[in-house]
C-alpha cells in the first residue's frame, strides 16, 4: 500500500490572529478532503499543520520539521510575511515549494528565492493602489500615517507615502507605534496637531481597535483609511461622528463577492459554520496549485513538485486565474475597496474598475484577472 503524500500548512493558530489562522488551515483541510474524494492523488493526501504563532523561531522549528518528514512535498504559508522570512532559507535548502496565502511583503519575492510563491499581491500594488484612491478618489491631499514598525505595517506604509507624494499631496504626519501599545494619546496628540484630511492605518486589529477610538476621542476628524491587516469587520469602530468612512482597501477575496469563490463559501460554511476570515479563499487556492502541481508532476519528489508549481500559467482558482511571475508574484492581482457604515459594509469596486490602470506597468506585466 503506497503511503499518503503530505502537504504541510503553516499558520498563527495561537493569539489573536488564531481565528484567520484557523480558517486558512480550514480552507486547506477541505481542499486536501476534496482531492481524495476525487481520488486525484495516487495513495491519497494527508495535511500536516504546525502553529508559527506569527514568530520567527517557530516558523522556523515548523519548516525543519516539515523538511525532516520525507512525505510532506509543499507547503501552505507561513501565512504572515515576518514568519516566511525566517522559514523560506530554509524551504530553498530542501528544494520545497511553499505558496503564501497572506505574506505580502515586497521583499520576500526580491532575494532571489526559487521556492517562495504567493496567491496575495504584495504590498507594493495595494500600497500604490490605496494612495491612487486617497487622492484621485476621496480627494484627499493632506496625509496622515500611522504604522506599527512591523514587516507588514512599516512597508506598506512607505509605499503609500512615496505614491502619496508621487501625486501630488502632502504627508503631515509619519507616525510609529509598538505593536502590543495600549496608549495613543502621544499620537492622537501629533495626529490633532498636523490636521491631516485623512490618516492611513498601517497597523493591524489588535492595535487598530483601540487606536481609533482614541484618535476619536481627541478630536480628530481625519477621514479613516486601513488595510486588510486590520480584518475589517471590527477594527475602526468609533464613538459615532459625522466623518464619511472609514474606508479600507482588500487585497484577500471577498467571498460574497467574487462570484467564483461562491462554491467554496456555501462548502466551508456547510463544514466549519459561518466563521469570519481574511485569506481562506486565497489558502484554498494555494493548496490546490499545489495539489494540481502534484497531479501533473512526474514524479512525486519536491524537486517536481517546485518544478510545476512554478509554470503555474491561468490556473482557475476562486480567486482569479494565477499566473506566477519568475520571482514568485501573483500576476496581475486585485484590490477591492470598501466602505464601513453603521452595521454595514459597502463595497465600492475593484482597483481598475475604480482608478484605471495607472501605475500597474511597473508593478506586473500579466494579463490575468
Amino acid at each position: 500500500m503506497t503511503d499518503p503524500i503530505k502537504i504541510g500548512c503553516s499558520a498563527v493558530l495561537s493569539g489573536h490572529e488564531e481565528i484567520h489562522g484557523r480558517a486558512i488551515v480550514q480552507s486547506v483541510s477541505l481542499a486536501v478532503d476534496q482531492a481524495n474524494m476525487k481520488g486525484v492523488i495516487k495513495g491519497g493526501l494527508e495535511l500536516e499543520v504546525g502553529d508559527d504563532r506569527d514568530d520567527r523561531v517557530a516558523a522556523a522549528e515548523i519548516a525543519r520539521r516539515y523538511i525532516h518528514d520525507e512525505r510532506i512535498l509543499a507547503v501552505v504559508g507561513p501565512m504572515n510575511s515576518n514568519a516566511v522570512f525566517a522559514a523560506t532559507p530554509l524551504y530553498q535548502m530542501a528544494d520545497m515549494v511553499h505558496i503564501s496565502p497572506a505574506a505580502s511583503n515586497p521583499e520576500l519575492t526580491s532575494m532571489g528565492y526559487s521556492t517562495f510563491f504567493r496567491v496575495v499581491g504584495h504590498d507594493e500594488f495595494q500600497g500604490t493602489r490605496a494612495a491612487d484612491f486617497a487622492v484621485s478618489y476621496l480627494k484627499k491631499n493632506r496625509i496622515g500615517i500611522i504604522h506599527d514598525g512591523s514587516p507588514f505595517g512599516k512597508p506598506l506604509s512607505e509605499i503609500f507615502m512615496r505614491r502619496i507624494e508621487n501625486l501630488g499631496a502632502k504627508i503631515v504626519a509619519f507616525q510609529k507605534i509598538q505593536r502590543g501599545q495600549r496608549d495613543f494619546s502621544g499620537v492622537a496628540n501629533e495626529m490633532l496637531a498636523s490636521q491631516p484630511d485623512l490618516i492611513f492605518f498601517g497597523v493591524i486589529e489588535e492595535e487598530g481597535l483601540l487606536l481609533a477610538p482614541q484618535l476619536r476621542s481627541a478630536g480628530v476628524s481625519s477621514v479613516f483609511f486601513g488595510t486588510d491587516g486590520l480584518k475589517s469587520s471590527r477594527y475602526l469602530e468609533t464613538p459615532l461622528s459625522a466623518v464619511k468612512g472609514p474606508y479600507f482597501s482588500n487585497a484577500s477575496t471577498d467571498l460574497d463577492v467574487k462570484t467564483s469563490a461562491h462554491a467554496f463559501k456555501n462548502a466551508f460554511v456547510d463544514r466549519y459554520g459561518p466563521t469570519y476570515s481574511v485569506y481562506s479563499a486565497e489558502a484554498y487556492d494555494a493548496a490546490n496549485v499545489i495539489i494540481h502541481a502534484m497531479a501533473g508532476a512526474e514524479q512525486l519528489t519536491r524537486q517536481a513538485v517546485l518544478a510545476r508549481v512554478a509554470k503555474t500559467e491561468k490556473f482557475p482558482g476562486i480567486t482569479g486565474q494565477i499566473t506566477f511571475d519568475s520571482s514568485g508574484d501573483r500576476m496581475r492581482p486585485e484590490i477591492g475597496f470598501y466602505e464601513l457604515m453603521p452595521g454595514q459594509t459597502i463595497f465600492l469596486g475593484f482597483d481598475r474598475d475604480m482608478l484605471g490602470e495607472k501605475s500597474l506597468t511597473s508593478m506586473d506585466g500579466g494579463n490575468d484577472s
